[in-house]
Order: structure tokens, then sequence, then C-alpha cells
């Protein structure tokens, strides 16, 4: 890997931080890209880099220099993103994570606490255990969740771990946790799931594990994109499943697009 000098990067939120090249190649690793793919755009990208660049700027340009199913899984992070700009596709996308793993899931259910009534985001079961999952998602890859958000859903549980007979609580996010929310929840025992959190076994090492991709790392024209999320497309593989429903509601182009590249995204 090419030797890059000290510089600043600017984040989506505004702040700076000191250039890390190994986000970026760690980032590629994932997406499936050789040793020899990942130097090659190393040594290109270095040329191109300057003190101030922004990291959406690096994301851009690395992205055009990976091609197809790498292309789209080093978008990962940001397909998440896409899902939004309101939570309830990110929801879904949890349960279908947790649904893998072997939990059965069931979205916004409403809970008995022995305060109040609750409607928690995914409801998880597995033989007699009874998990809660609160999620809280982020329009903004800078944001991090805080200790706030770690403190309210800690609350909740503790309402409905009576009323509802819930055994623990799970904060999923689509971004990183502050210290405070870390420090809170290894504490008071709040599972975080988060973008590498647990570290090694984020909710990117889920998606990678289980090759759930959400449908908005494909290439979409907003129109097409937002035409899949409309009728409860989340996962590249629904694209596979539901084929004869893309091509009813996108135009041919856009189908065989959309389809060949889910095929790709998928291929081992």
């Amino acid at each position: 890997m090419p030797r890059v000098g000290k510089m600043r990067v600017i984040k989506r939120s505004g702040e700076s931080e000191e250039f890390d090249p190994r986000k970026t190649v760690n980032a590629m690793v994932r997406s499936g890209a050789t040793d020899e793919e990942i130097n090659g755009i190393m040594e290109a990208l270095e040329p191109q880099l300057y003190d101030g660049i922004s990291t959406e700027e690096i994301y851009s340009t690395v992205r055009r220099m990976l091609q197809g199913r790498k292309a789209a899984r080093y978008s990962l992070k940001k397909g998440i993103l896409r899902l939004g700009p309101e939570g309830e596709n990110f929801e879904t996308y949890v349960s279908r994570l947790f649904r893998a793993e072997g939990y059965d899931t069931k979205t916004r259910q409403f809970l008995n606490g022995r305060c109040i009534k609750h409607e928690v985001d995914v409801l998880m079961t597995r033989g007699e255990e009874r998990i809660m999952v609160e999620c809280k998602f982020h329009n903004y890859l800078g944001i991090k969740c805080t200790i706030q958000i770690a403190l309210y859903v800690f609350a909740r549980f503790l309402d409905v771990r009576e009323g509802s007979k819930i055994d623990r609580p799970i904060l999923a996010t689509n971004t990183r946790f502050s210290q405070d929310a870390l420090q809170y929840g290894r504490c008071v025992g709040l599972e975080l799931l988060g973008w590498n959190s647990p570290e090694g076994n984020g909710i990117e090492a889920l998606a990678e594990r289980h090759r759930l991709f959400p449908v908005t790392i494909l290439d979409l024209r907003k129109s097409d994109q937002d035409v899949l999320l409309s009728n409860h497309f989340i996962l590249v593989n629904d694209v596979i499943d539901r084929a004869k429903e893309v091509r009813r509601l996108l135009s041919k182009d856009s189908a065989e697009s959309v389809l060949a590249q889910a095929n790709e995204v998928l291929a081992s």
C-alpha cells in the first residue's frame, strides 16, 4: 500500500480527522477486492488526495475504480443510509438480519409495560427467550448514537421487562456509538449493534455473514429506488426472489439492470 503523508479529511458531519488509509483499505477488503486491486486503487488514489479533502470525495473516487459486485458491496454503509430518511426500512432490515441469526422476529409490536404501553421496533424470540430491539436510524454517517439514546432504551426495557416478560434489550443503529454509550451498555447489560459494534461482529459483519445486503447498494435511479422500497424490497435477495414483480414495477431497461446487478452482488 502506498504511503500517504499526514493530512486531514473532512467528515460528512463537518468534523475533521487525520486521514487513516486503513479505513479505505478495510472497506475494500469487505467488498471482496483482491490485494492487487486494493494496492492499485490506493496508488491511483494517492495523487488525488489533499489536505481538507472530504471523506465523500474519497468514497466516490474509490467506488468508481471498483467494479460490479465489489463496488456495490463497498457501498454497504451508504446503502444502509439510503434506506431512510425514515427509520421503518432500517427496522425491517435489522429484523431480517436477526432472522438469519435464528430468531423469530416481528416488527413494530406493542408491549405492555409495568407503567405504560410501548411500541417496540423489533420483538425477537428464540426458544423461551424474548428480546426487544430498539433501532435508531441516522440520516448522516458522521452522527454517533449517544448516551441519551442508550439511557432511553434501557429505561423502556426496565418497564417492559416486568410487564411483557422481556429478557434482554438490544440497541441497533446504522452508525457508531459514543464512548459513553459503549461504557453504559457494558455496565448495565444493554447490547449494542452498530457499525463495528461489537468489534468484528457489527451490523456490517452480519450483512456479510448472511449475504443480506440492502437493495439500496445497487446502482439505481432515485425514482426506481423509491418504487422498490415502497413495495417492500429491502434486500438484494428480494429482487431475485420477486423478479417478476421487479419487471412489472420498473421499465424494461431498469428492471434488467437491477436484476443483473443483484445476481452479480450475490454471486460467489
